[in-house]
């Protein structure tokens, strides 16, 4: 597979300060429309005068290629190019035998390329923007309205940061193209007040398609990570894998940020440490992603997070957090969608609920909430863990296809559950329960629940192994009820005094054993 690779600097930009540099991006673009000293497709000579992109003898047709030409490169003895004046191209073409080239926007340099950047050499091609302390390099992309733009091949962009108090991180920005498989490398800042590297993608049409964002922390305290945003109307991260790492010496964690009707579509997302996704400032609703996996940080603001449109089974141990990451408040829910397993190992606090609508949801945390502090509703799917859960638990809708609560969750080792509100099967459910048993001995799922409600038609699936016959007066408990009031209801399948008979072994159910509230399973003869 080929790679393209863009690199940048950071700075201590504010908000608003990010938006005049995309507003001085778009001016950019229009004025180079304008320009017209590059006139003819070339390709770069073997053995060029210089490293300069802009000086015309490095170039076949001897003159720089413009911005309806084709720049083209193969073997050359000089692969580490500058751009040295505000210029673009339609199309960025490495032959089979092309070099592994390095080319570089250098400061207060814009560099447009408004068709498609093709690495068909199988080596990396790498483009960096560069930073210092007046100003900072930019490639931008730019298909316009045909919006058929992309990057094939292994293409690596790196941001830099600005390490210093002025000045500009390096920068790319997407608008109305495909990023394609390209690899875009946000550099964190190693300074005190430095910014990292900036990737954005703008309007409609515009999508991360297969690429790789790697937004990297930051180094030093005070200072900030590498970063990409989805802004303006709806661009989408489609299929990308997007990565935030964390930040060292209390420097601050790369992210992601989501605005406006921005998409995730079914993004891959890895966040570690303090790297953090940002949904906070997006339109109130729901962003969907693929997967979520890691240990770091999720803002949601009053928005949902819904998990799974790629089907990957993941962990995630990191915290889902209310309000945004400058400390404004906010509700936040999860939904888990697809038929992949999450795994929640982390203890959350978002307040606005969980919804379980196919796949499995496992928690398996060993302080605070899995799913905050809100109820979880499983309306299809599973449920499952050995985790806890703060709030209420209904499983089924009463009309729907079918909801399970399985603490084992179809592995091996029996779990336990609890619940700190209260639960309800509704008639649609089901609690798959699995034991092993010898002697008087036993290993057994349990659920712990703060108040019990069964609603008829719920079932009970019963999965255990039992070796020779079993000491009497053992006794399995299916349900720990915590509450003061008794289990409301029965499984239809197991009625109160209903006996199970399992390996030649009489087990009777009792909707009122255990403590007085609780369900159990005793041997009787």
């Amino acid at each position: 597979m080929n790679h393209l690779t863009l690199v940048s600097f950071t700075d201590n930009l504010q908000p608003a300060r990010f938006a005049r540099l995309a507003r001085r991006l778009f001016v950019c673009s229009v004025l180079l429309f304008a320009e017209a000293a590059y006139s003819a497709s070339g390709t770069w000579i073997s053995n060029p005068v210089d490293n300069n992109w802009n000086n015309p003898v490095n170039w076949s047709s001897g003159t720089v290629p413009g911005f309806f030409d084709t720049a083209t490169f193969g073997a050359s003895s000089i692969t580490d190019l500058e751009i040295t004046e505000g210029s673009g191209v339609a199309y960025i073409f490495f032959d089979p035998n092309a070099e592994a080239f390095t080319i570089s926007a250098l400061p207060g340099v814009t560099f447009e390329i408004f068709e498609s950047v093709v690495n068909n050499s199988g080596v990396e091609q790498n483009f960096v923007a560069e930073s210092n302390a007046d100003d900072s390099g930019i490639f931008s992309f730019n298909a316009g309205s045909d919006a058929n733009g992309t990057i094939t091949g292994p293409v690596t962009f790196t941001q830099k940061a600005r390490n210093r108090d002025t000045g500009y991180p390096g920068f790319v920005q997407i608008l109305f193209t495909g990023a394609g498989d390209a690899t875009f490398h946000n550099l964190g800042a190693s300074v005190a007040g430095g910014i990292g590297g900036w990737t954005n993608f703008f309007y409609a049409r515009t999508s991360a398609e297969n690429c790789t964002i790697i937004n990297e922390g930051a180094t030093a305290a005070g200072a900030i990570g590498g970063m990409t945003q989805f802004a303006v109307n709806n661009p989408t991260a489609d299929n990308a894998t997007l990565i935030a790492n964390g930040g060292s010496n209390g420097g601050g964690g790369g992210f992601f940020a989501f605005y406006n009707k921005s998409t995730g579509g079914t993004a891959r997302v890895e966040l570690f440490g303090n790297g953090y996704l940002d949904i906070s400032q997006r339109d109130q609703g729901t962003l969907t992603i693929g997967s979520l996996e890691g240990d770091g940080i999720v803002y949601l603001g009053r928005n949902t997070l819904s998990i799974g449109g790629n089907a990957m089974s993941t962990s995630f141990s990191g915290r889902l957090l209310p309000g945004d990451p400058n400390g404004g408040s906010g509700t936040g829910a999860l939904s888990k969608i697809g038929t992949g397993t999450l795994t929640l190992t982390g203890a959350s606090v978002y307040t606005a609920g969980t919804t379980v609508s196919a796949g499995t949801l496992v928690v398996a945390n060993t302080t605070g909430s899995a799913t905050g502090t809100g109820a979880v509703s499983v309306t299809a799917g599973t449920l499952g863990g050995s985790g806890i859960i703060a709030g209420a638990v209904t499983i089924g809708t009463g009309s729907g296809g079918g909801a399970f609560l399985a603490p084992a969750h179809g592995g091996k080792k029996q779990l336990t559950l609890t619940i700190q509100g209260s639960l309800t099967f509704n008639s649609d459910s089901t609690y798959t329960y699995t034991f092993k048993a010898k002697g008087n001995r036993s290993k057994i799922d349990k659920v712990v629940a703060n108040g019990v409600t069964i609603n008829s038609g719920a079932m009970i699936n019963l999965s255990g192994t039992i070796q020779g016959p079993l000491t009497q007066g053992t006794s399995l408990t299916l349900i720990k009820n915590t509450a003061a009031t008794p289990i409301s209801g029965t499984f239809s399948n197991l009625p109160d005094g209903g006996i199970v008979i399992v390996n030649g072994n009489n087990l009777q159910a009792d909707y009122s054993g255990g403590d007085g509230n609780d369900l159990t399973l005793t041997v009787v003869p």
